[in-house]
């Protein structure tokens, strides 16, 4: 049921190039619920200023640098992003995977 929602959710908030976002259903379903609520607002909108999941050309150049680099960024913040992401409660190992969840990074290990 929650997995249904999820998909449900991402597929109202597709972006104007209509191409759908990676699905939450690839995270485990704690993490799932994280990304809802702590990522995709921004990530999963066009016109946020985000880099949207999904979409490589906003992520390429990102991934060059490097997940740990990501993940510095995530930490501290970076431009509009806030500390942590907003996840305050996020584990460096949740805050790992999401970033390479939203990245689009192959390795999402914890």
């Amino acid at each position: 049921m929650l997995t249904c929602a999820l998909v449900c959710l991402a597929a109202a908030c597709a972006r104007s190039d209509e191409r759908a976002p990676a699905a939450p259903t690839q995270l485990e379903p704690a993490l799932a619920r994280t990304y809802q609520s702590a990522c995709a607002s921004c990530h999963a909108r066009a016109g946020t200023g985000a880099p949207l999941v999904g979409r490589d050309a906003d992520w390429s150049a990102r991934r060059a640098q490097g997940i740990d680099v990501l993940l510095v960024h995530t930490v501290n913040g970076f431009r509009g992003m806030p500390p942590l992401g907003g996840c305050g409660l996020c584990s460096e190992a949740d805050l790992r995977a999401l970033v390479a969840y939203v990245a689009g990074v192959a390795e999402v290990a914890r």
